[in-house]
């Protein structure tokens, strides 16, 4: 915004921000000390934010409110990956993978791996990023897709054997 200093948040953006996060169920503490700020004054973001969409100031907007459960996806560690399969790219949440069953799991890491295994830019991938475009990002997304894929397999492995363990005994 005009006016703001650089690298802070407009009052309308940390309004908007608080209202959609407290929605989420975040408390005012948690927001306050993700955005740095006071509760009260997160408080108070918040409400001034539900009157403008209770007068028609702002319309409710669901891409709006999809981009703050991401924001929150985020702050609470989750990941969104860029995988390959048969159908082409696709993104999804880690904690959305980590409920596929280990079939569907292998199947998106081979698909990647295997996406990865023939692309002739795969050697740059070791070099770093450049600054400003990178050409080279997707196929730095799907590199780093494949390692997170490759956990969550692990930790799948280790769920089923000890399901079986536990029907044995």
């Amino acid at each position: 915004m005009v006016g703001e200093p650089e690298g802070e948040a407009s009052d309308e953006v940390l309004g908007e921000g608080s209202y959609y996060l407290m929605k989420l169920g975040l408390t005012a503490k948690e927001v306050a000390e993700h955005f740095e700020l006071s509760p009260a004054r997160v408080s108070r973001l918040a409400r001034g934010y539900s009157a403008k969409l209770k007068s028609g100031e702002v319309v409710p907007s669901e891409m709006d409110r999809v981009f703050w459960e991401d924001v929150k996806k985020e702050a609470e560690g989750d990941e969104k990956l860029t995988f390959v399969s048969a159908k082409g790219f696709h993104h999804a949440w880690k904690s959305e993978l980590r409920r596929l069953d280990g079939v569907a799991l292998m199947s998106i890491f081979e698909a990647s791996k295997d996406f990865m295994g023939t692309d002739p830019n795969k050697r740059f991938l070791d070099f770093p990023r450049p600054k400003g475009y990178d050409p080279l990002a997707m196929d730095r997304e799907v590199n780093k897709s494949i390692e997170v894929l490759s956990q969550l397999l692990a930790e799948k492995w280790k769920e089923e054997n000890r399901e079986k363990d536990s029907l044995q005994t």
